[in-house]
This record gives structure tokens, C-alpha cells and sequence, in this order.
């Protein structure tokens, strides 16, 4: 079992992987989430087309399942939404609905996870991270842009 630590540093990175590249790779290619077909991106990481071709077919499978889950989520809180809108509340369906809208969140965590943990096997540990260090560079560069100076940590 991982460490605390480790949990922690693995989320971040997760969140770095499924939140800030998929913004970047919006002006850049049009094609939102394909940070490895950003030119600066495949070279800094001597990414080769096979592997290139790798996270193609991974980010296909995944993204058609979180568009399901996605489904799924809205699907939940539709109907948790529903159920707190009745005149008589109902508190042990309202419950049992939101243990169903929190398992639908946790499937789609989980999904994200297994999307990183497949990125971390194509990629391999080294260029891993230095994709770490570059999510670290776009963050300040976006923090810098955005603001005039670089936001406290």
C-alpha cells in the first residue's frame, strides 16, 4: 500500500495530467486532451509515434468511458435533485441516491487514475517526470500570464 505522500504526490500529478494539459492542448492543436501531439510536448519528451499512436488509442477508450460516466454522474444528480425538490422529503431515499451520485464521482476519479497510471506505463518513469516538471512550468507560465506575477503556492 502506498504511502500517504505518495497518495497525495500521485493525485496532484493526476490532476495536472487530466486538468491543465487538456486547456493547453486547446489553442494549440483543437483537440482538446492530446498534450502529446503538441510539438513542444512529443520533443521535450522524445515521444515516438508509436507512442504517440499508444496514447491515441488510450485517450479514445477512455474519454468513450468517461463520457458514459459523465452520463451516469448527471443521471444521479438529476435524480438526487429531484428528491430534495419533493414537498414530503424522503431522507432514506434522498441518502441512498446520494451514496449512488458519490459512487458515479469515484467511478469517474477512478477512471481518470487508470487513464494516468496507462500514461505512466507508455511513457515510463523518466520522461513521467519530466512531464511532471513541465505541468509545473505551464502552471507558473499561467499563473504569470494571467495575474502579472507568479501566485503563492
Amino acid at each position: 500500500m502506498l504511502y500517504k505522500e505518495q497518495k497525495t504526490t500521485l493525485i496532484i500529478c493526476a490532476l495536472l495530467v487530466l486538468i491543465l494539459f487538456p486547456a493547453l492542448c486547446l489553442g494549440d492543436m483543437g483537440s482538446p486532451g492530446k498534450w502529446w501531439r503538441l510539438p513542444k510536448v512529443a520533443k521535450g519528451l522524445d515521444l515516438n509515434e508509436q507512442q504517440k499512436g499508444q496514447l491515441d488509442d488510450l485517450f479514445v477508450k477512455s474519454h468513450r468511458k468517461m463520457l458514459d460516466l459523465k452520463a451516469v454522474l448527471q443521471k444521479e444528480r438529476f435524480e438526487l435533485d429531484n428528491l430534495l425538490e419533493k414537498q414530503a422529503l424522503d431522507e432514506s431515499a434522498v441518502m441512498t441516491q446520494y451514496d449512488k451520485l458519490k459512487k458515479a464521482r469515484i467511478d469517474m476519479g477512478d477512471e481518470r487514475f487508470r487513464f494516468l497510471l496507462e500514461v505512466r506505463k507508455i511513457i515510463g518513469s523518466e520522461r513521467y517526470q519530466q512531464l511532471k516538471v513541465l505541468f509545473k512550468e505551464f502552471r507558473g507560465k499561467r499563473h504569470h500570464g494571467k495575474h502579472g506575477m507568479q501566485q503563492p503556492q
